[in-house]
């Protein structure tokens, strides 16, 4: 059975008067260093790679917000319309962004370069684990946009300083290999690019979603504010707009494309 009576940590030394973040001073942090630095030294401790720190600047960035539209935003507004603490809307707008249909699509997308990385990361290792997945009539996540024919974010994500480019060069060829097996323009969007990039920069793939959601938590809490203090409370769909359909008789929903 574990033992309660002791935990160890290699991330934050406490002492009378002394606090250090993975052994770095705080007041040395605070005076000196920038938010994704860090961001870097507290979630991963280990030395950044050369563009490590300016992968997850990038990241967070690109993942701050998306408008109201997003499934996150409406639960984080809505949540802060009933007028409860601000930082639950925040928690419950998390909880719809890491879904795999929203969010949690940057970590799929960096589960699949992975897996081609590990077959040789070429053209054949592409095509190869693509057609597995298109054939078992699976989605290939970070791909194609509802909102955008080229999502804007992804050349600046793209354009990363981090100097490992393979899981970059990866993305691009399926981008590639999507457009030309689809005939549907399956661009890459900014989850596949986040992913890509964060894996360049030495990361796992959970990690991407840990660093989006972190960027998203900013922006929900721009929204849960706006709401809180510039709309009427209780944000709730008309009645007008709900359909009844009797026990048996609903209508099936579309299956996901």
């Amino acid at each position: 059975m574990p033992d309660l009576g002791r935990w160890d940590t290699c991330i934050t030394e406490i002492g009378n008067g002394a606090i250090a973040y993975r052994g770095r001073p705080v007041h040395d942090v605070i005076e000196h260093a920038e938010l994704a630095e860090a961001l870097w030294l507290v979630l991963f401790g280990s030395a950044s790679t050369p563009g490590g720190v300016d992968a997850v600047r990038r990241a967070f960035i690109a993942a701050l917000d998306h408008g109201v539209a997003a499934p996150s935003t409406l639960i984080a507004r809505a949540t802060a319309s009933t007028r409860g603490p601000l930082p639950l809307a925040i928690a419950a707008g998390l909880i719809a962004f890491a879904g795999p249909a929203h969010g949690g699509a940057a970590e799929g997308a960096a589960e699949v370069f992975v897996r081609i990385v590990q077959r040789g990361s070429g053209s054949g290792a592409v095509r190869e684990v693509l057609s597995a997945m298109l054939d078992a009539g699976e989605r290939i996540p970070g791909f194609g946009h509802p909102y955008h024919d080229r999502d804007p974010r992804v050349p600046a994500l793209m354009a990363g300083t981090e100097s490992r480019r393979v899981h970059r060069d990866v993305a691009e060829l399926v981008e590639a290999h999507l457009l030309e097996r689809t005939g549907k323009p399956l661009h890459m969007n900014a989850d596949a690019a986040v992913g890509a990039l964060l894996l360049d920069a030495g990361l796992q793939p959970p990690d991407v979603t840990l660093i989006t959601a972190l960027g998203r938590a900013v922006g929900l809490a721009a929204h849960a504010r706006e709401e809180r203090f510039g709309e009427r409370p209780f944000r709730a769909p008309a009645l007008a707009s709900v359909s009844f359909h009797p026990p048996g008789e609903r209508e099936s929903a579309e299956p996901d494309a």
